[in-house]
């Protein structure tokens, strides 16, 4: 447990005489690609610390599923219910691929956080990282036509979840179309259309679900943003 805990970046302040000391607060969980996780309005109060996987955080609005961020391993869910106060979960959560959690509940949470500030202030850090993606995508949302959606959105896939894989720029997550449209709030045809038009300009190209970035100058002249500002498209 203890070596799980240390991959957790809000508690990387604590020794380990002190991870030892609480660990028996956690509970491992694992969950299956498609589980669902919680329900928006769900009153459950429990932590999720992410060791692997990735998870969908969503809500539903006149039956349309609008997509808040993508959790990696690191991340936190249920933080924001638990320092708030709030009777019910803000969001659903739905695994994107196989999981594996750790869980604490909200008492112990708070507990952890009055005996150590430390994970009070990396707990905001992850807050304003979240709040740093939800800004983007509204800007996304407000001003920016489809074309300049999607190119914007493969750019923040890359710098979050990218490598460099013999020449090309790979997105490490398998993306659909469903997947883009809603964060972007657009059809998938939309989607699918200015797709297929970046690969006609060869911009990018597929691998079965994985997305190469073949031409990043052409790409991030269609976001109309400058190299030199791409750091803060990270999430975390």
């Amino acid at each position: 447990m203890i070596e799980k805990l240390k991959k957790i970046d809000v508690f990387s302040d604590l020794s380990e005489t002190e991870l030892s000391s609480y660990q028996n607060f956690f509970r491992v969980r694992n969950y299956k690609k498609n589980q669902i996780l919680m329900f928006e309005n769900d009153d459950t109060e429990e932590i999720y610390f992410i060791l692997s996987g990735q998870l969908k955080i969503y809500r539903m609005h006149d039956g349309k599923e609008i997509i808040l961020g993508i959790a990696t391993p690191g991340d936190i869910i249920g933080e924001t219910e638990a320092l708030s106060d709030a009777e019910y979960r803000l969001s659903s959560v739905e695994a994107l691929t196989d999981v594996s959690l750790l869980t604490i509940s909200k008492k112990n949470f708070l507990f952890l956080i009055d005996e150590h500030p430390c994970i009070l202030k990396r707990t905001y850090a992850v807050l304003a990282s979240r709040t740093r993606l939800l800004n983007r995508l509204i800007r996304y949302l407000t001003f920016y036509d489809v074309r300049r959606k999607v190119a914007n959105l493969i750019v923040d896939f890359y710098y979050n979840f990218g490598n460099d894989e013999d020449n090309l720029l790979k997105i490490d997550m398998k993306i659909n179309q469903s997947l883009f449209a809603n964060m972007l709030g657009v059809s998938r045809e939309s989607v699918s259309k200015t797709l297929s038009e970046f690969q006609d300009e060869k911009i990018i190209d597929f691998q079965g679900k994985y997305l190469h970035i073949m031409d990043k100058e052409k790409l991030l002249s269609v976001c109309d943003e400058a190299e030199e500002f791409q750091f803060l498209r990270k999430w975390k």
